[in-house]
């Protein structure tokens, strides 16, 4: 007979499609998640998941339960916030999760701030570009550079975030002068990868410098801040990280400047009231508020 950890394993490697993924997201090792994996088809009796080159694949009989287990989850998760929320301690794990950028250089001295008023609360923090789950406990607090979805998240704007071109003085004095209406010819830029190109700020820079070669691609802001700043093209960052930085000039592009994007901060309704993460809430509020200057610094 499955039990709900078997349905969870179950779960996990169906979304995930590899061991490796399933492992992350309940935390466990990729070996251990392996030994979930075979415990789980001896005791089902049948193949719920069939190993594939391009990963593992839901049987019929693992398509046929599919639904009934994400009812359970669903469930089962409700239950956990309702229990969780009703925890008054002030001590106990908070996990966020942040884009890269801000998670590091914004939050992180914020978190500080919090461990030195509630030594009891033990804090995670996943800085990563994927959007984790607030419903399914991937998380308790989501720090987006977006409005959230669906009626079960409580959201608060935290601000607003400026973006301009930045490059070296030795890039510059290389290629000359940026130019809107040659669209970049002669010009190279650090960019996103494929994946990220629809991103406001990643659309403007493709559309502004449309003739530009593309130097480099990453989908982390701080290595395309250190390659524009090495020199190898024209980067679009956040004025907040970028401004500071020693070896960065701003471009100006006064024709056609680009989008600002909104911050958010997000909570599941069920959780927005436990004290640990409302206390870690309060702190970030307080301090984006602080920050708002440094978010969108006045002309």
């Amino acid at each position: 007979m499955l039990d709900w950890d078997d349905l969870r394993t179950f779960l996990a490697i169906a979304r995930a499609g590899t061991l490796s993924g399933a492992a992350r997201t309940l935390r466990v090792s990729q070996p251990t998640m392996g030994r979930r994996l075979t415990g789980l088809q001896q005791r089902a009796g049948v193949r719920l998941l069939q190993r594939t080159p391009a990963g593992f694949r839901l049987t019929e009989a693992g398509e046929r339960i599919l639904a009934a287990v994400e009812r359970m989850e669903a469930e089962a998760l409700a239950v956990e916030r309702a229990v969780s929320g009703e925890d008054v301690r002030l001590e106990g794990v908070v996990r966020l999760t942040a884009v890269g950028s801000f998670g590091v250089q914004l939050l992180t001295p914020l978190l500080a701030k919090v461990r030195r008023a509630h030594p009891g609360i033990a804090i995670e923090l996943v800085v990563d570009a994927r959007a984790l789950s607030l419903a399914r406990r991937e998380a308790d607090i989501a720090v987006r550079l977006a409005r959230f979805d669906g009626h079960e998240i409580v959201a608060r704007k935290l601000g607003e975030v400026a973006f301009a071109l930045y490059a070296s003085p030795d890039y510059l004095a290389r290629a000359g002068p940026f130019q809107v209406r040659q669209l970049g010819a002669g010009h190279a830029i650090v960019t996103v990868q494929d994946d990220q190109a629809g991103l406001p700020e990643s659309a403007w820079l493709g559309r502004v410098a449309a003739d530009a070669a593309v130097a480099l691609r990453s989908n982390s802001r701080a290595v395309q801040m250190m390659a524009a700043r090495a020199g190898m093209g024209l980067a679009c960052l956040p004025r907040a990280f970028a401004d500071p930085i020693d070896g960065l000039v701003r471009v100006p592009v006064p024709a056609d400047s680009p989008p600002r994007r909104e911050l958010w901060a997000g909570v599941h309704r069920d959780m927005r009231r436990n004290p640990r993460i409302r206390a870690v809430l309060d702190t970030i509020y307080a301090g984006f508020a602080a920050a708002a200057d440094q978010l969108d610094p006045p002309d």
